[in-house]
């Protein structure tokens, strides 16, 4: 599916009926890494996963791409498919793009997953990396990005190759000014550490236990920092969790949204109940 959100073309995956999830796919990646998600969810769950602006099939803007402006197309989408609130679940960049939607938005927050991502702002070497990684993409494409992240994304045990071979079609999908804004995005964006025990939903955070872009000790602080948030490290999968161990990784989503209600937060009624139509007191600032 395709709609013009801000003046950009977005492609988007919504299938089935009931609880809402809104699947947020990481970088240089686009929805399709969630198949899998989508898949074992829809009979129970209305399963939408958009690619991000300048990612998969969406079109982008020139420049660099705040998460902040993720987060509001992100929230102009709910809006258009008249969705007020959902799970929200976030993969790498797509989980700084999910705790700037939280920020933003709370409201339109019922639960949050993140995976295999952190807090943390970039550090000064981190960010000038980014910069001169957006300059390589623009002047040769995407291919420098694939070639320097393709061989990270699974466990290095893993042997599967035509799973490596996937990883490397979800990666070179991407425009080359979308790559090179996501990149100048993530070396801006802001450390989210400093608010996150502000966050009052039921909140997983979930890693590959081998994971060599984001370690896991990164999910063990952000599953020590947010109250009541639950840690699940999986074995034998590296930073693409959700894709290369689908089953473990499904099954913990399963027993977290199954787990006893109302939520523990004091004051707090259950949000995984249908709340009124309309993201009334959201804010819609981008």
């Amino acid at each position: 599916m395709r709609t013009e959100l801000d003046g950009i073309q977005v492609a988007y995956t919504d299938e089935g009926h009931g609880l809402p999830l809104l699947l947020v796919h990481g970088f240089p990646l686009n929805r399709r890494t969630w198949s899998k998600q989508v898949e074992a969810f829809k009979t129970n769950c209305r399963v939408i996963a958009p690619d991000l602006r300048g990612l998969g099939e969406s079109r982008t803007s020139a420049g660099s791409i705040p998460m902040s402006r993720f987060a509001g197309d992100l929230y102009a989408l709910l809006e258009h498919l008249n969705t007020p609130s959902v799970i929200l679940m976030g993969h790498s960049m797509g989980g700084y793009v999910a705790l700037a939607f939280v920020k933003a938005f709370p409201k339109a927050v019922r639960g949050l997953v993140l995976v295999g991502t952190k807090a943390g702002a970039d550090s000064p070497k981190a960010a000038a990396a980014r910069r001169e990684a957006a300059a390589k993409v623009k002047a040769e494409g995407v291919a420098s990005v694939v070639d320097a992240m393709a061989s990270k994304m699974l466990s290095p045990s893993n042997t599967n190759a035509a799973m490596a071979k996937a990883v490397k079609g979800f990666m070179a999908s991407s425009s080359p000014e979308g790559v090179a804004g996501a990149l100048l995005g993530m070396a801006e964006r802001p450390d989210a550490g400093a608010w996150l025990r502000e966050i009052r939903v039921p909140t997983l955070v979930v890693a590959g236990a081998d994971d060599a872009i984001i370690p896991p000790s990164e999910s063990e602080a952000l599953a020590k920092v947010i109250p009541g948030a639950q840690l699940k490290l999986i074995p034998h999968a590296g930073h693409l969790v959700a894709f290369e161990q689908p089953d473990v990784f499904n099954e913990a989503f399963r027993e977290w949204l199954a787990r006893p209600g109302p939520s523990s937060f004091p004051g707090a009624s259950d949000p995984f109940q249908e709340q009124p139509a309309g993201l009334v007191g959201a804010s819609h600032e981008p």
